[in-house]
């Protein structure tokens, strides 16, 4: 087997925090995968995960969860000068270079939630004001108001000038 086909294991433990108190919480279908899904491995239940057959080179490590939003890792393998693999790990942020200078993560990683996906948007109360700053409730009200104020508009002028308007 040459040097380039070998494999390595990533190692790393999902942690509790304030955001997610209870590893448990996190859904059965959580998942870790490196470069999109190039490589999976599994959450287990005391938050541990492992994934095999990564090789050698620069991996976007990323947490999977439909509940909780995780920070994403860049995770870079590579050889010592003794043979042995080094494995090191450094936040990203999506849309910016790799970089060096980012802090290295200690190994195993070890991964906290950093915020809580919330799907549920609770529906606004009634509100009158809302309810007149409608589009087509201006329109009706405009036309209330020329129905029921033009009449009185047109009782109240001089008689010379509403035979003026009759005879038009």
């Amino acid at each position: 087997m040459r040097l380039s086909e070998k494999t390595y294991r990533v190692r790393g433990t999902i942690v509790p925090n304030d955001i997610l108190s209870d590893i448990s919480a996190l859904s059965t279908k959580a998942r870790v995968v490196i470069n999109g899904g190039e490589y999976t491995g599994f959450v287990q239940k005391d938050g541990a995960f492992a994934i095999d057959n990564v090789k050698l080179g620069d991996s976007l490590l990323e947490v999977a969860s439909s509940a909780y939003a995780f920070p994403k890792i860049h995770v870079r393998i590579s050889l010592k000068e003794d043979g042995r693999a080094s494995i090191a790990a450094r936040y990203v942020q999506i849309g910016s270079d790799w970089s060096d200078d980012a802090p290295v993560l200690a190994y195993p990683l070890r991964i906290a939630a950093v915020s809580k996906y919330d799907f549920f948007t609770p529906r606004q109360g009634f509100s009158i004001i809302a309810m007149f700053s409608n589009p087509y409730m201006m329109m009706v009200g405009a036309s209330l108001v020329a129905v029921f104020l033009l009449p009185k508009l047109q009782a109240n002028m001089d008689p010379e000038v509403l035979e003026e308007l009759k005879k038009k």
